[in-house]
């Protein structure tokens, strides 16, 4: 593992980390009701997306379980332009898919 992509790598766990920080104990409906939460979560969405497109290629296809291309698109997927975001597609998000990235990835480190 390069130096760079364990640095981007630290970074993804650091923003679900972030994530989880926001959100624990919180209700699914409690989520859809606080702006400023849904706010600091899909920032740091962003920031897992961009870290993941930076993974260098020859990593991503050591470890193509981690689904490289989910945590990359994943902004794209629940943010799309022009539409309004897709909370139901966050919640989902941060319940199903960031606690499985997040373990996959520390087992790399």
């Amino acid at each position: 593992m390069s130096k760079d992509d364990a640095v981007h790598l630290k970074h993804i766990i650091r923003a679900i980390d972030q994530i989880e920080s926001y959100t624990r104990g919180m209700s699914e409906s409690e989520f859809f009701s606080r702006s400023m939460v849904q706010d600091a979560v899909l920032r740091q969405i962003q920031v897992i997306g961009e870290a993941a497109n930076c993974i260098s290629v020859e990593f991503q296809a050591e470890h193509p379980k981690l689904q490289w291309s989910n945590m990359i698109s994943l902004s794209k997927r629940i943010m799309p332009e022009n539409v309004s975001v897709n909370l139901a597609g966050v919640w989902n998000a941060i319940q199903d898919d960031l606690p499985l990235h997040k373990q996959a990835i520390k087992k790399l480190l």
